[in-house]
C-alpha cells in the first residue's frame, strides 16, 4: 500500500506541475514517458471506432484466449487482444473478472484505449517498447483505470501487430499476469502459424489441381499471400496486374464462381474463372484464379504486338479483316452451363455499368494506387470513393479538398490539402478537379508531389466532373500523379438500378415517416433522363417528401418535369460514344487519327460527334 500511495501522491504532483514535480526515479522511465504523451487525457469515455475484420491474427487470438477462459473459469481475470492502434478487438472474461469496473472503464471491443484517449496503459507501453510490460493501477493516468491492473505481451506476424492484454483489479497484487499474458500471445503466434500452414497447403492443393487439368494460368492469394504461377510470370507485367486486380475484385465483392471474358491490356484475351478455397474447418481461405487464352483469328501481318494494341483500343465494334466461318459457333455445341454464364456475363456487362466502375475502383484501391474518377455532375463518385475507401480500410483517415477553393493562395503548407496524415493509410480525395486555376494546379501539384512519392500510405483519388479527360485544362499537370482511370456511368445509363436508388434516397430524405414508391412512379422515373443525374433525384424526392408526409407516393405527387421525354441514347449509341471519346483522348483530339484508328470514314465521325453532343477534346 506504502507504493501505491506514493504513485498516488506522484501522480497528482505530475499532474499539476510536470516532470520537474517528481523525484528522480520515483516512476519507471517508461510510465513517466507515457504520462508525457498523454497529457491532455481528460477522464472522458474512450472513443468507440467500430468493428471491422481484423484477418487472420484475430481469429486466432479469439480462439486462444477463447480456450483460456472456458479451461479456467475462475482465473480471476480477463483477456483481450488490443491491436497497434489502441483499439480492443477481443474481450473474454472469467467468471470471477472484474467485468462492471471493466465496462465502466469502457474497455469494450470496438473502443480506443490509446495514449491520447485514455492514457497510460500496458498494451500503449507495449506498442512503444514492443516487449511485455505490467502497469499498476496508480500508475494510470485515467481515473477509470486507477482500480485496474493489466500486463500486456506483444504479438507480431508479419505487418500485423497486437497484444494479448491480461487485466485484473488492482488489490490483486498475487499472480503472474504478466507471465500469463507472455503465454497466451505466444499461443496466439504458434495458433497463427499452424493456421496459416493449414492455409497454404489448401492454397497449394487448389493451385495444383487446376495445374493437373491443364489450366495454363494459375493466380492464388490467400490472406497476405500470393501466389503467381509460372505461366502468369511470362505475362507483361500490365496482364498481371490485371489479373491480379480481377482477382482481388472479385473476392473483395463477393463475385467469385462465375467465368467471365477478359481482355487484357496487351491485346490478348482469356477465360477466366475464380474459385473460392475452403480450409479443413469449412472456412474460406483464400480465392484461386485459372485463366486459358483465347485463340483469335488473325491474317498476315496482324499478330504483333502493334496489331493487338490497335485492336484493343479499337474495340469491338470493329470488324475483323479476314475471313470468318460464321458457322463456326454452330458446329460446336456448348454445355447449357457455358450459354447461361456466358448470358449472364453479357447481360451484366451492358445493363450493369455501374458494378464494373465500382470493381475497378475496389481493385484499384485495394492495391493502394492513386485515381481519378471521370463522369458527370452528380454521379456519386466522391460516395463511391469514400464508400469502397471505408469498407477497405476501416481504420484508415480521410481528408477532402475542394479545388474550387483553394483560388491563387493554396501552397505546400496548406494545412486545408492533406491534414494530419495518420492510421494505416490516408485518402486525400480532390474534389472538382476541373475548377482549378493553373497557379493553383500547379502548387497543388507540389504539395501532392511528397505524399504520392509514399507507396502506400496515402492514396490520392481526383474526382473530374466532365464527360472526358482534357489534358490541355490547367489539372492536366496532376494527370501524371494517377495511375487509373475509372469512368462513372450517368444515372440515365443505370436504368435498372435506379428504382432501388430512388428507394434508398428516400428512407434516407423521409426520416421516420412510412413512404413508399408506386410502380407507376418507377416508371416514371426511369423514363425520365436525369440531366441533374443523382443529385436531381434527391431534389425530386425532398419536393415529395415535403409535400406528402406518409403512404404510397403516386405520378400525380411527382415534379411536372419528370414527364418530359427529353431524347436518350440507345445501347448501342452509348457504346459508340464511349468508344469515339477514348479514341480522342488517345489521339489528343486529332479526329482524323481517331477515325483512322476506329476504322471509320471522317464524315461518319463528324456526324456522330454531333449527333451524340461530344465536346471538342484537345
Amino acid at each position: 500500500m506504502v507504493r501505491e500511495r506514493d504513485l498516488d501522491a506522484a501522480r497528482a504532483r505530475f499532474l499539476r506541475g510536470g516532470r520537474s514535480a517528481l523525484v528522480p526515479d520515483e516512476v519507471r522511465a517508461e510510465v513517466l514517458a507515457s504520462w508525457e504523451r498523454s497529457g491532455g487525457v481528460d477522464g472522458g469515455p474512450a472513443p468507440f471506432v467500430g468493428h471491422h475484420d481484423g484477418g487472420p491474427l484475430l481469429a486466432a487470438a479469439d480462439a486462444v484466449l477463447g480456450a483460456f477462459v472456458t479451461d479456467n473459469p475462475d482465473a480471476g481475470c480477463s483477456v483481450g487482444l488490443v491491436s497497434d492502434d489502441g483499439t480492443l478487438r477481443i474481450r473474454h472474461d472469467t467468471a470471477t473478472a472484474p467485468v462492471e469496473l471493466l465496462d465502466a472503464a469502457w474497455w469494450v471491443p470496438g473502443h480506443r484505449h490509446d495514449e491520447r484517449s485514455v492514457g497510460t496503459t500496458a498494451a500503449a507501453l507495449t506498442r512503444q517498447t514492443r516487449r511485455a510490460v505490467l502497469v499498476e493501477g496508480p500508475e494510470h493516468l485515467h481515473p477509470a483505470l486507477r482500480v485496474l491492473r493489466d500486463a500486456a505481451a506483444p504479438v507480431t506476424r508479419g505487418p500485423h501487430r497486437a497484444a494479448v492484454v491480461v487485466v485484473t483489479h488492482a488489490a490483486e497484487q498475487g499472480g503472474t499476469p504478466l507471465a500469463l499474458a507472455r503465454t497466451l500471445a505466444r499461443g496466439v503466434t504458434e495458433h497463427d502459424e499452424r493456421a496459416r500452414q493449414r492455409r497454404v497447403l489448401a492454397m497449394h492443393d487448389a493451385t495444383a489441381a487446376l495445374r493437373a487439368d491443364g489450366v495454363p494460368w494459375v493466380l492464388a492469394a490467400g490472406g497476405d499471400d500470393l501466389w503467381v504461377g509460372r505461366g502468369v510470370q511470362a505475362l507483361p507485367p500490365p496482364d498481371q496486374q490485371s489479373l491480379h486486380d480481377l482477382l482481388t475484385a472479385s473476392v473483395l465483392l463477393d463475385e467469385t464462381g462465375a467465368a467471365r471474358h477478359l481482355d487484357l491490356p496487351s491485346g490478348l484475351c482469356a477465360e477466366v474463372r475464380i474459385r473460392e478455397v475452403v480450409g479443413e474447418a469449412g472456412e474460406v481461405v483464400g480465392a484461386v484464379l485459372g485463366g486459358t487464352p483465347v485463340e483469335t483469328h488473325v491474317g498476315a501481318g496482324q499478330g504483333s504486338s502493334a496489331a493487338r494494341e490497335a485492336r484493343r483500343r479499337q474495340g469491338s465494334h470493329v470488324a475483323p479483316t479476314v475471313r470468318r466461318d460464321f458457322a463456326a459457333d454452330l458446329h460446336r455445341r456448348p454445355s447449357r452451363e457455358a450459354s447461361e454464364e456466358a448470358r449472364l456475363r453479357a447481360n451484366q456487362e451492358l445493363f450493369s455499368p455501374y458494378v464494373r466502375a465500382r470493381r475497378d475502383v475496389t481493385a484499384t484501391l485495394a492495391h493502394r494506387r492513386h485515381l481519378l474518377l471521370v463522369g458527370e455532375t452528380g454521379v456519386g463518385k466522391r460516395t463511391l470513393a469514400r464508400e469502397r475507401f471505408g469498407h477497405l480500410f476501416p481504420a484508415g483517415t480521410s481528408t477532402a479538398v475542394d479545388c474550387s477553393a483553394l483560388g491563387e493562395h493554396a501552397g505546400p503548407d496548406d494545412d486545408r490539402l492533406v491534414g494530419e496524415v495518420g492510421g494505416e493509410v490516408h485518402l486525400v480525395l480532390l474534389d472538382q478537379v476541373h475548377a482549378l486555376t493553373p497557379r493553383s494546379a500547379r502548387r497543388l501539384d507540389e504539395a501532392l508531389r511528397p505524399h504520392t512519392a509514399l507507396p502506400g500510405r496515402v492514396v490520392v483519388v481526383g474526382c473530374l466532373d466532365s464527360a472526358s479527360v482534357d489534358a490541355g485544362r490547367p489539372y492536366g499537370l496532376l494527370l501524371r500523379h494517377f495511375h487509373e482511370t475509372v469512368r462513372v456511368p450517368a444515372l440515365r445509363h443505370r436504368t435498372d438500378e435506379l428504382a432501388e436508388i430512388a428507394r434508398s434516397v428516400l428512407r434516407s430524405t423521409s426520416g421516420a415517416r412510412s413512404l413508399r414508391l408506386s410502380h407507376q412512379v418507377v416508371r416514371v422515373l426511369e423514363g425520365y433522363s436525369w440531366p441533374g443525374n443523382i443529385a436531381e433525384l434527391e431534389d425530386v424526392l425532398r419536393y415529395v417528401v415535403a409535400r406528402k408526409p406518409v403512404g404510397v407516393v403516386q405520378a400525380p405527387d411527382l415534379p411536372a418535369f419528370c414527364f418530359t421525354s427529353a431524347p436518350r441514347l440507345t445501347m448501342l449509341e452509348t457504346a459508340q460514344a464511349d468508344a469515339i471519346i477514348h479514341a480522342l483522348y488517345e489521339t489528343r483530339g486529332n479526329r482524323y487519327k481517331a477515325a483512322a484508328l476506329l476504322g471509320i470514314a471522317r464524315s461518319s465521325l463528324y456526324r456522330k460527334i454531333d449527333a451524340f453532343g461530344i465536346s471538342y477534346i484537345a
